[in-house]
């Protein structure tokens, strides 16, 4: 009975919530720019995400639908419903672009949502693409396939693209989704950076931004990539049009190596073209280099950077069950949180752990048994020890709009130091 017992708790959440979905990161990452999504699903999907996940419904026009399936659709399939409705919402809105993503009841029937795209394509004259979602993925994954699938877009059409003249460099940001980062702060602190440090802003991917201007992005001298999701988009990007990226989250004590590690990936692209120039005599030298961007994940000064070159996808809870000493954590997205816990050491010469989700509710609560600081969404208190000091930092793909006006932009000083003066009293 107890094995039993053990196995349905490991398999439950009884405070802890789901993640925000794939096909809501998808919806995020698409939503300003111009596109019409439809998510293939009994209703239900669309009002959920815009209520929950999604702040600038009502202040921010967006073709958001639901295809509204019902019994007999799942049952009989009906493609040519689907089609229609399709293509008189197109008719009507004249999107750029139409969207057509899975959740897991069209997944279930196995829809050809592929060769629906081309069909409508075909019929429309508009750009119609899907996208590998099943609504039982986390947002992460929804936002890696739509920036993917942007990055791969602007490759194709970048072929006449030219470096700026201007004499500052220009960055793109990639994976800048409200669902990761405050959608009214963060862009501005993070053009205060740029601007402070000599670089222009290219493109927002894609925060307060259009797809026109996603479309010239590939312009750009370098791409600053702000979570994990936007990896596989950077590695296009390089591979394709050549713009080597940063691994990084510019929180303020990390802002002059940030600033240095852009400077030096813009260096290093510079240098490879010229290498691989058939009009241009290779340098005598003795200096290594390697792919555009490669360089940077590898520890330039292990006190000057943090770069890692492999992105865990979670720290393994059967590693950290000693009671022994006390330990403090950080739960959230990967690289916000890597990258806050190397601004934490620097500012306050303090240790963090990171813990990244999913995890079961028994295994975080083995985990966090000797924690002294906690920093989670405020959904995690529930489960941590009642000796430990919890530090709110609301996550709105956790708990949706629950917590959105404590939600913090630590990118700005300010709040920085408010975090830091919470922090104090338990140091």
């Amino acid at each position: 009975m107890k094995v039993t017992e053990t196995a349905a708790r490991n398999q439950s959440a009884t405070l802890l919530p789901t993640y925000s979905a794939d096909t809501f990161g998808a919806c995020s990452t698409l939503f300003e720019l111009g596109g019409m999504i439809v998510i293939h699903d009994p209703s239900g999907c669309n009002s959920t995400y815009t209520t929950h996940d999604e702040p600038r419904w009502y202040d921010h026009d967006s073709l958001i639908f639901i295809s509204a399936m019902t019994e007999y659709d799942a049952i009989l399939g009906r493609d040519d419903k689907l089609i229609r409705d399709i293509e008189t919402a197109a008719a009507e809105f004249h999107p750029k672009f139409i969207c057509v993503i899975p959740s897991q009841i069209a997944t279930l029937i196995s829809a050809d949502l592929p060769a629906l795209c081309r069909i409508i394509a075909s019929d429309t004259q508009i750009p119609t693409f899907t996208l590998p979602t099943n609504s039982m993925q986390s947002y992460e994954l929804g936002i890696q396939y739509a920036l993917a699938h942007l990055a791969k877009h602007v490759a194709t059409i970048s072929h006449n693209a030219t470096k700026s003249a201007n004499s500052h460099p220009h960055v793109n940001i990639l994976g800048l989704t409200p669902l990761d980062y405050h959608w009214k702060k963060a862009l501005p602190s993070l053009e205060h950076f740029l601007t402070a440090h000599d670089f222009e802003l290219a493109a927002s991917w894609t925060l307060d931004t259009t797809f026109e201007a996603i479309e010239s992005s590939s312009h750009a001298d370098v791409n600053l990539v702000l979570t994990k999701s936007a990896l596989p988009a950077a590695k296009i990007l390089e591979e394709q049009c050549g713009i080597p990226y940063v691994v990084a989250v510019p929180y303020p004590p990390l802002e002059q190596a940030v600033a240095k590690a852009l400077r030096l990936a813009i260096h290093e692209n510079d240098f490879r073209e010229k290498e691989l120039s058939p009009h241009h005599e290779p340098a005598n030298t003795n200096r290594t280099f390697g792919p555009a961007g490669c360089f940077l994940r590898k520890f330039l000064n292990p006190q000057d950077l943090l770069f890692p070159e492999e992105m865990p996808c979670r720290l393994s809870t059967s590693t950290a069950t000693s009671r022994v000493a006390q330990k403090n954590y950080i739960i959230g997205e990967p690289l916000h949180t890597i990258f806050l816990t190397e601004a934490l050491r620097r500012e306050i010469n303090e240790a963090f752990e990171v813990l990244f989700p999913p995890f079961t509710e028994l295994d975080l609560t083995n985990v966090l048994a000797n924690a002294h600081l906690l920093l989670a969404d405020p959904l995690y208190e529930a489960l941590a020890p009642s000796p430990a000091h919890f530090i709110p930092i609301p996550h709105r793909a956790c708990s949706g709009r629950t917590y959105e006006k404590q939600e913090r932009n630590l990118l700005d000083p300010v709040e920085w130091a408010a975090l830091l003066d919470e922090l104090a009293p338990y140091l």
